[in-house]
């Protein structure tokens, strides 16, 4: 068994709209700039809920908008994690096992408007960035 054990996940916000006037100019490319925070829960020495949720303002200058939120389960095992703390563990590794959740249901929500393909975030290590973007808080139930 390892320190930390996924339990499960849920989609806890999707939200998605077109921009009708949007029309890409000749020879140009997308640039899209999502952006991710992630939100810590821990309610014992064990348990934690922690959700990631990315976001695409509305803009002109892309094809559509988007706000989505999945909220992970996770439970710790201190006699397996070789002295690795909760909220490390959590920071490092969590949003990390939700991050492909995330990209497929971004994924699929993008796609069902037919018409644009569906956008697929980026494969990158999503806890070092947010890390070093301190777009990771936590917060602590049982102290």
């Amino acid at each position: 068994m390892a320190g930390l054990s996924f339990i499960n996940y849920v989609v806890d916000e999707m939200y998605y709209k077109t921009n009708s006037s949007f029309e890409l100019p000749e020879g140009e490319s997308i640039k899209i700039n999502e952006e991710f925070r992630a939100e810590i829960v821990i309610s014992s020495k064990s348990d934690a809920v922690v959700a990631i949720q990315c976001t695409l303002e509305e803009d002109k200058k892309i094809p559509f908008s988007f706000d989505v939120k999945i909220v992970g389960y996770f439970e710790y095992n201190s006699e397996e994690a070789d002295d690795i703390e909760f909220q490390d563990f959590l920071k490092a590794n969590a949003v990390a096992i939700l991050y492909p959740y995330l990209r497929e249901v971004i994924s699929n929500l993008t796609g069902k408007s037919n018409s644009y393909p569906n956008y697929n975030l980026p494969i990158k290590n999503i806890s070092k960035e947010m890390q070093e973007n301190d777009s990771i808080k936590v917060i602590y139930l049982d102290e």
